[in-house]
């Protein structure tokens, strides 16, 4: 899959669900990374953005970046730019574009073109 079919993916779930693109565009990429094998260590950051992106109440943009944070503290467990190298920190990186509450038009393109890039090694 590619940006562009992401995108596409994001906009038929916003109408579907009723929902923003940003919003739609982040169950997209949650379905994606559901699928992929999740390294232990991440694996709650994972868990908490989908239950954000899935309407959790008791969930606030603040537990986003906490998940945000975790994620970065693993990938920072790597030898600088290893990680990029190896399939679990792809998926981390992959991760910490479904843990920004908020995203524009540009903002949308720019994350699901680093989301194929990291998962599919596509732009």
């Amino acid at each position: 899959m590619n940006s562009v079919e992401l995108l596409a993916a994001a906009k038929a779930t916003s109408i579907t669900e009723d929902i923003d693109e940003w919003h739609g565009l982040m169950k997209v990429l949650l379905q994606h990374l559901s699928v992929l094998p999740i390294p232990p260590e991440i694996e709650s950051f994972l868990q908490t953005a989908q239950a954000y992106w899935n309407g959790d109440n008791a969930l606030s943009a603040d537990d986003l970046e906490g998940a945000k944070l975790g994620t970065w503290d693993y990938l920072d467990s790597f030898p600088k730019g290893f990680d990029l190298k190896t399939r679990e920190g792809r998926t981390a990186r992959a991760l910490l574009c479904v843990t920004e509450p908020e995203g524009d038009i540009e903002m949308r393109s720019m994350t699901a073109d680093w989301f194929a890039a990291m998962i599919w090694n596509e732009s």
